[in-house]
């Protein structure tokens, strides 16, 4: 069953999981001494902010709703035929208000989890402290996941080299992500993304013969989904696909990889070592993560406007356009 959903009266952000997380910290911390109450306090007061946010949220029009100013209207239509057309230089300003608005309130969200988490280094002492802290992990974590699926949805929408209807879908996805911003939520609506996501946090990288099979194993029994893998070998482009799960897995660049490939062949070698980085415990897995995303984001963006060999998305968003070829447009329905 899933979670309730924020009460619209009150424009809150939070869903009655993540408040109730929010609460049960607060309540550990206030029995922790003065440097307890004093992070319990702030853990309210910025609680206090999400809802603000929200509720200025609200006070903007949905981009599914028509709208009329004088003798110039828009509507859902409208809007996904300018953001279907624009360059990503001037996708920003002409997305709605709401989708700004909703972009703020996503990374102060991000933020208040983080915050959260932190605040549980203070509770080693108590029983509870480990479960709290794995609590504003996970939904630290979610929280990101939402705000990855807005960055790649974008930059499908805005990809000059996307069949028009391919990227009016996209933006389609996007209004809704906006209109619904305080109830949308990755697990809901792109499963096999959060799963895969969760599964690839825990990946241990070895390299070995670079074919990644222990990686796509790792990926497999830590609840990957194998739609995500169909989906990217179910593509027209599926070869520069397969490249970008490669960077996927092993968290290295398309040319770092060739590198190592051609090494492994100079040197006669049918293995090789990765080292992987050690996680500094200072740092939450969400952050990490992020950084993950976007590195092979940038780089697949420089392919792309460069037009050099190799991936011109990132393995997530290959897999979002092979779903969004799926889809049937509207008034087009058998």
């Amino acid at each position: 069953m899933s979670d309730p959903v924020p009460d619209a009266t009150t424009c809150c952000p939070l869903r009655e999981a993540e408040l109730a997380l929010v609460g049960d910290i607060a309540t550990a911390l206030q029995s922790a001494g003065n440097t307890g109450s004093e992070l319990a306090a702030a853990i309210r007061a910025q609680k206090d902010n999400l809802d603000c946010l929200g509720s200025a949220l609200a006070r903007y029009p949905s981009p599914l709703e028509a709208q009329r100013l004088g003798d110039r209207s828009r509507s859902l239509d409208t809007l996904v035929h300018a953001l279907s057309s624009a360059e990503r230089v001037g996708f920003g300003l002409r997305a709605p208000t709401q989708s700004v608005v909703g972009r703020a309130l996503s990374t102060a969200q991000i933020n208040f989890f983080r915050l959260l988490w932190h605040a549980c280094a203070h509770l080693q002492h108590d029983s509870d402290g480990p479960s709290l802290r794995e609590r504003a992990a996970r939904a630290l974590r979610t929280s990101v996941y939402t705000h990855l699926v807005e960055e790649v949805l974008t930059e499908l929408a805005t990809d000059g080299q996307q069949p028009q209807p391919l990227r009016a879908r996209a933006v389609r996805q996007l209004a809704q992500l906006w209109a619904h911003r305080l109830t949308w939520r990755v697990s809901e609506f792109f499963p096999m993304l959060e799963a895969t996501w969760e599964a690839r946090s825990q990946v241990r990288v070895l390299g070995g013969t670079m074919l990644g099979t222990s990686e796509m194993f790792q990926l497999m029994t830590k609840g990957g989904d194998p739609a995500f893998v169909e989906f990217l070998m179910e593509r027209t482009h599926a070869d520069d696909a397969v490249l970008a799960f490669r960077e996927f897995l092993f968290d290295r660049s398309y040319e770092e990889l060739e590198r190592l490939v051609d090494r492994m062949a100079k040197e006669g070698r049918s293995s090789i070592e990765l080292d992987a980085e050690v996680r500094d415990g200072e740092r939450d897995a969400g952050s990490i993560f992020y950084e993950f995303f976007q590195t092979r984001l940038l780089q697949a963006n420089a392919r792309r406007l460069a037009r050099l060999p190799g991936p011109k998305h990132t393995a997530e968003g290959y897999v979002l356009l092979a779903w969004l070829e799926q889809i049937t447009d509207p008034g087009t329905e058998a």
